[in-house]
């Protein structure tokens, strides 16, 4: 090789890229472990840096969760400055709610409680989740405040965020024209029914009651700024769920931003892609301390 063909490349290390810690188990219920996808940032120039930290509760109607669909997307937002972690609940197969809350709650005290290991700055945590989980991470941070749906793990540790993110998510399961392709809706083998415990949510409203985002806003309790992102094509959440949970978030004098996407449907690459990633990344970054 002729040694004016060799190129050089100048790198500055401020460059952030992301190490994936995959399956971390964060609870253990009853022989039951609840694990986290976590990707922590890191630099060159340095090293040792502390980070926001973004927990994410991936949709799946309740059941099952596949943790590791969003992992590429969660190392995007590691790139941005943010530790990143997905969370795995139970399901409702194995126990109705508020168990998804309970274990929100819990990974959140456990990213606190490890935050030196994460390099996560433990004043600036962070909350989302899209569908079913976007209600997870409503009534999560909703309820930080609160003596309920709770659980006894890591409580040494607070489990509020600076602010929650609500992609289409459900709030609430007694509008039946709101989901308008599942067709059993409200049923006891339908989503909404196994997650109550396999009941009708119409004949059991202080369980479907459970799960109304809106039942926990109120004006006088305490609660972070919520950003909300519903798709204007959705018809297996209707964007009316997101509309219907903003308007009272407004008349309750809460801090809400909301966004209908033009064209998008549930889950669409839309609410995954760099427009709505930067979005993303700046309301957290605007309400860290």
């Amino acid at each position: 090789m002729i040694l004016e063909d060799i190129q050089t490349k100048k790198i500055t290390g401020k460059e952030i890229y992301g190490i994936y810690q995959p399956d971390i188990c964060y609870v253990n219920r009853d022989g039951i472990e609840r694990t986290l996808q976590v990707i922590i940032p890191e630099t060159a120039q340095d090293p040792d840096k502390k980070y926001p930290a973004i927990l994410h509760v991936q949709g799946s109607a309740w059941k099952k969760q596949d943790v590791y669909k969003r992992v590429g997307v969660m190392e995007e937002l590691a790139k941005k400055g943010f530790v990143t972690a997905i969370l795995q609940y139970r399901e409702s197969e194995i126990a109705p709610f508020p168990a998804p809350v309970e274990d929100a709650k819990t990974g959140i005290r456990f990213l606190r409680k490890n935050a030196e290991q994460f390099k996560i700055d433990p004043e600036n945590i962070f909350l989302m989740g899209d569908s079913s989980g976007g209600n997870t991470a409503f009534i999560t941070a909703f309820t930080a405040d609160m003596d309920c749906m709770d659980t006894g793990v890591y409580k040494e540790y607070s489990c509020k965020v600076n602010a929650v993110i609500d992609l289409y998510g459900v709030s609430c399961v007694k509008i039946k024209e709101d989901f308008p392709t599942t067709p059993n809706q409200g049923e006891p083998d339908s989503p909404e029914g196994l997650e109550i415990g396999s009941k009708n949510v119409y004949e059991h409203p202080e369980l479907s009651d459970q799960i109304t985002c809106m039942n926990y806003v109120k004006k006088e309790l305490p609660s972070p700024p919520v950003l909300m992102m519903h798709g204007t094509a959705d018809d297996t959440v209707a964007p009316n769920q997101s509309i219907q949970l903003y308007k009272k978030l407004k008349e309750e004098e809460k801090d809400a931003t909301f966004y209908l996407v033009e064209g998008a449907d549930h889950g669409h690459p839309y609410f995954w892609c760099e427009p709505t990633l930067s979005l993303i990344e700046q309301f957290f970054k605007k309400h860290m301390k």
